[in-house]
């Protein structure tokens, strides 16, 4: 009986959780009719909660709400997922119906590391990129859709501390020309990288949010400079965009992604 009495309590105890998840700030009486629970219960069940920190009451109106606590514990488990594993469908869906190279990155402090890759069965292209290559961030397209969430400061630091060469005669070498790249990005949405880190190859690339807010992560599409047209490169921006916002979203996996172009 004991046992059942628990179970019991359990249920209720996740009844009111969710009623205050889904409508709010909410009174014993609200909650008694919403959950069919005596005001009794459900008052000894809050202050249960309220005791644990996972609910607060205002003092003025008496109504109850969750606190940030729940929130903590969903980012603490969120955290813990693999984004690698968390966005292969989407990547290995656009790896398909672009017919080119897609790449995922992560920032480490000024460089970004190659955390996963995805090659189309449609064309074979060579490329020097490989799963664990770090490059600066200022050369990449998915560096530059990163740095493009960044403050200044933080944007200028890492260009100051990084050694500006000259890769391909389309490498920008110029701050100036920098910060009007990541405008565009900005305004785009994703950032390009049209010859500038290795001759024949252009990369369309977008940022993604994490849990936090935070952009640590980016993904791109690589491809031979004679495929990427304008046209194709403004395609595949687009399809990278609604890509992240699906990912950052955890929007299950269209492997057709029909609804997007």
């Amino acid at each position: 009986m004991a046992e059942q009495n628990s179970v019991q309590s359990v249920e209720r105890t996740f009844k009111i959780i969710e009623l205050l998840c889904k409508n709010g700030c909410c009174g014993v009486t609200e909650l008694s009719a919403a959950s069919s629970l005596n005001k009794t219960t459900v008052f000894r069940l809050l202050s249960t909660l309220l005791m644990l920190g996972y609910v607060e009451k205002d003092a003025a109106t008496e109504k109850y709400s969750l606190t940030l606590k729940f929130l903590k514990l969903s980012s603490s488990l969120l955290t813990d997922i693999d984004i690698r594993r968390y966005a292969n469908g989407y990547l290995q869906a656009i790896a398909a119906k672009t017919g080119e190279t897609v790449h995922l990155v992560e920032r480490s402090d000024n460089e970004i590391i190659y955390i996963d890759k995805f090659d189309s069965t449609q064309n074979s292209v060579r490329m020097v990129s490989r799963i664990g290559l770090s490059l600066p961030m200022i050369y990449t397209a998915v560096g530059k859709s990163i740095m493009a969430r960044l403050s200044e400061n933080e944007t200028e630091k890492i260009w100051n501390s990084t050694e500006i060469v000259k890769k391909t005669e389309k490498t920008v070498v110029s701050y100036g020309e920098f910060l009007k790249e990541l405008e565009a990005v900005r305004k785009n949405g994703y950032a390009t990288d049209l010859e500038e880190n290795e001759k024949g190859v252009c990369c369309v690339a977008t940022a993604v949010c994490d849990v936090y807010g935070e952009y640590r992560y980016a993904f791109s599409v690589s491809a031979p400079a004679s495929r990427m047209s304008e046209e194709k490169l403004k395609t595949v921006g687009k399809l990278v965009v609604e890509t992240a916002k699906r990912i950052s979203n955890g929007e299950k996996v269209d492997k057709n992604m029909a609804n997007i172009i």
